[in-house]
């Protein structure tokens, strides 16, 4: 059974006649492995690729970190998350480096993504935007991830286009496009013979009109909204959605807070990284300490030990996960993003100071403004901005009907 090791503990383990493993309670797939004359910090996880709803396990990865004489138990667990997101990913770590050598003229259309988000990483974008990137790939491109980005030639990103377009909407197949132009032009910026590559195919296509996606659910229509989050049987997902409201995260960051990160004592979540590349500290009025506090006794009953606020459990492999999915069958586009903008709509409506709304939002202050404000020192402020916009938010959930 795992354990929540400590170095006391590690520094006690002892070969007993056969190698053997510790498993670490608090980071899923950290074990110590003990052999005869040495114990190392290694990470195991199953191993998955493929497009979402399609993959298929290929191996069971176990990759060693380093000797316990050599890190601490924080770096270990540390560069144990590192790698186990890696391999969640669908990237082998024990897979052999790719070819120096090699010029961006010869790379395949997955060598260049996997390029271009080995570049994004290091200027700083968040790593859900690379994974939803390769996901796209692998979905709605699976027939060129194999190709030399050479044989891309612009007809065929016209009829991958209009292909994508047909099959799953506008939207989704200029996304699919604009990742490959992305990609294919810092394959362009490092080649080093220019005369290698062809202008970029994407050039070609006629990208599809978008409207701007803005709707909110409107303050008379709330309470309606309430009433069927509460019925949902899921006590988790009563709490994520109410909590999405109260909050304005975008959805991605709302599923994958980790308990870690809830400070209640100090009415706050700090959520290392954000969309923007910051960190933030999300103020929680009194109420959504509450729905916080519900939350983890929910999971404590549900998911027992699971690191994440809402978790949940994978359908096809069955392991205990952070929520992946928060659409409602029971309210059709009235969670998630839109959760958000009803936020902001709300903010507007109450009178919260413009510069406030967005930093509670983490939104950059344009401007001035945006160089001298600091948000971590007006947390006092912005966390009585919050119950403002918690106090309103009730209002609106469960109006006062006895009045005239």
């Amino acid at each position: 059974m795992p354990e929540r090791l400590t170095e006391a503990r590690i520094r006690a383990l002892a070969f007993e006649g056969k190698p053997a493993v510790v498993r670490d309670a608090k980071v899923t797939g950290l074990l110590v492995a003990v052999n005869k004359t040495s114990k190392s910090y290694k990470v195991q996880r199953d191993l998955w690729q493929g497009p979402r709803g399609r993959r298929v396990l290929v191996k069971t990865v176990r990759h060693t970190l380093g000797g316990t004489e050599e890190m601490t138990l924080d770096d270990a667990r540390s560069r144990a998350l590192a790698v186990l997101d890696q391999i969640k990913r669908g990237i082998d770590p024990n897979a052999p480096p790719p070819d120096a050598s090699e010029d961006a003229g010869a790379w395949t259309v997955r060598q260049m993504f996997e390029e271009y988000g080995a570049d994004m990483l290091a200027r700083g974008c968040v790593e859900r935007s690379v994974t939803d990137m390769m996901e796209r790939l692998d979905r709605y491109l699976p027939k060129w991830a194999a190709l030399p980005i050479t044989e891309v030639k612009r007809s065929a990103a016209r009829e991958e286009h209009r292909r994508i377009t047909d099959k799953h909407g506008a939207t989704t197949a200029n996304k699919a496009m604009r990742d490959f132009r992305a990609a294919y032009n810092f394959a362009l910026k490092v080649v080093d013979d220019p005369d290698a590559l062809p202008g970029n195919p994407v050039a070609a296509v006629t990208f599809n009109k978008e409207r701007a996606s803005n709707r909110v659910i409107m303050p008379e229509d709330l309470a309606d909204w309430w009433a069927r989050v509460q019925a949902l049987p899921n006590p988790l997902r009563r709490e994520m959605h109410l909590l999405g409201l109260l909050s304005g995260l975008r959805p991605g960051t709302l599923v994958s807070i980790r308990r870690e990160w809830v400070r209640l004592g100090d009415a706050a979540i700090s959520i290392p990284r954000m969309k923007s590349g910051r960190s933030f500290d999300l103020p929680l009025s009194g109420h959504m300490v509450e729905v916080v506090g519900h939350a983890m006794a929910a999971g404590d009953v549900l998911f027992p030990g699971a690191p994440w606020l809402f978790p949940s459990r994978s359908s096809k492999t069955g392991e205990v996960i952070a929520t992946q999915v928060w659409k409602e069958k029971a309210l059709p586009s009235e969670t998630g993003h839109i959760l958000r903008h009803t936020y902001r709509t709300v903010a507007q409506r109450t009178g919260i100071d413009r510069v406030n709304a967005r930093l509670l939002l983490d939104h950059t202050v344009p401007g001035i403004d945006g160089v001298y404000i600091h948000e971590r020192a007006l947390f006092d402020t912005l966390l009585a901005e919050q119950e403002r916009m918690t106090a309103e938010i009730l209002a609106l959930l469960e109006p006062d009907t006895t009045k005239d």
